[in-house]
């Protein structure tokens, strides 16, 4: 009785859950925003269950990378970043109407992508990472995701004063140069390095999987449509955020005071429903669609409640990069992929920061049980 429940009951219990969940959300997002909501509300399902079915995920690969010399994830991230960039950087002579995503060059974006990417090791996955694997089941996942939470806030209530610390105006890369020619050049960089990986691993006899090849052109093209829809690059954490911002609200904690939140963008968003904006609604249709899909092909059934070490890593690992994320201006989505195909400077100093934070991440692992390699 027990062993049915176990495998067909779960299954169809998820199915009838996340569906339901589903038509209650829908239906509170096209009240509150709309044709233009309930768009990217299915975006962000299609991105959950994309995610999920193709396990395209930024921790395990680049820890892939750290400790066996796999660089395949590494020449997918890349690929998927000049594949955005031909997009994201000549908007306008597309005709889309639509900006890149820039942030400044801080102290602040060093020191919170590098604990990001500790984080992102401890807690086993990253932002879309803890999303969709939430949505899945995910029992790590379900202490990482309140801590990510908490994290953010608080890096949230930080950021005005690691700013004031030291930071430059947003870089640009190719300035100077008009706007198709900027974007070859960047192109051209960002291809550099998808290249630089894969000779890499040619070397050690590695090949690129089909899957990992179709996953990135299907999430080259989800990337793009976030763009078109939203009218900018896709983020995540500032969701979480918001959340918290929320909750923290609603529980008598003057959140609107913190300087954070006296911000034109923070402030806006804070004013109105969670799922009034982009980043929070297309969060909750990430976790839905990712369930759905888990409940459909079985892995639903497969999730496992992890050992305490690692749970204690799941959460030291969420407020990490929590706090990192709101430093760092986002996580490998909304900072490293948009930022890269902006043609902005940080998203690469992100980049390098965050995989340093990796390897140290790593090498912490195994006090919380984690057998590396």
């Amino acid at each position: 009785m027990n062993k049915v429940f176990n495998r067909s009951n779960i299954e169809l219990f998820g199915i009838i859950f996340y569906t339901g969940i589903l038509f209650v959300v829908a239906g509170l997002v096209s009240l509150d925003s709309g044709l233009s909501g309930l768009i990217l509300l299915c975006l962000g399902i299609c991105a959950g269950g994309i995610f999920l079915y193709f396990q395209y995920g930024f921790a395990s690969g680049w820890r892939n990378f750290l400790e066996n010399g796999n660089s395949s994830a590494l020449v997918a991230h890349f690929s998927l970043a000049a594949l955005c960039a031909a997009v994201f950087i000549p908007a306008e002579l597309w005709g889309i109407d639509a900006t890149g995503s820039f942030a400044p060059i801080s102290i602040s974006l060093f020191i919170g992508s590098f604990i990001f990417g500790i984080g992102m090791q401890l807690a086993n996955g990253c932002g879309s990472g803890v999303l969709f694997s939430f949505g899945a089941g995910s029992g790590r996942m379900m202490i990482a995701l309140p801590f990510f939470i908490v994290g953010s806030v608080i890096g949230s209530l930080i950021l005005p004063w690691a700013l004031s610390a030291g930071s430059f105006d947003q870089y640009i890369i190719g300035k100077d140069l008009s706007t198709g020619w900027r974007a070859i050049f960047n192109i051209m960089l960002l291809g550099l390095a998808a290249s630089s990986f894969y000779i890499w691993g040619k070397a050690q006899g590695q090949t690129i999987s089909k899957g990992l090849i179709t996953g990135t052109l299907i999430i080259a093209l989800l990337c793009v449509s976030i763009f078109i829809f939203s009218g900018h690059p896709w983020g995540i954490t500032f969701g979480f955020t918001l959340w918290g911002a929320k909750l923290f609200n609603s529980l008598g904690v003057p959140i609107s005071e913190f300087t954070f939140w006296t911000w034109s963008g923070p402030g806006k968003a804070l004013e109105e429903s969670v799922l009034a904006n982009t980043s929070s609604v297309m969060n909750v249709g990430m976790i839905i669609g990712a369930g759905i899909v888990a409940s459909v092909s079985g892995q639903l059934k497969k999730t496992f409640w992890p050992a305490q070490g690692q749970l204690l890593a799941a959460a030291f690992g969420g407020l990490l990069m929590g706090i990192g994320a709101r430093l760092a201006f986002g996580c490998n989505i909304g900072a490293f992929l948009a930022g890269t195909a902006s043609g902005s400077l940080h998203g690469w100093i992100w980049f390098v920061m965050a995989i340093s934070g990796s390897w140290i991440g790593i090498k912490v692992r195994p006090y919380f049980g984690f057998k590396n390699g």
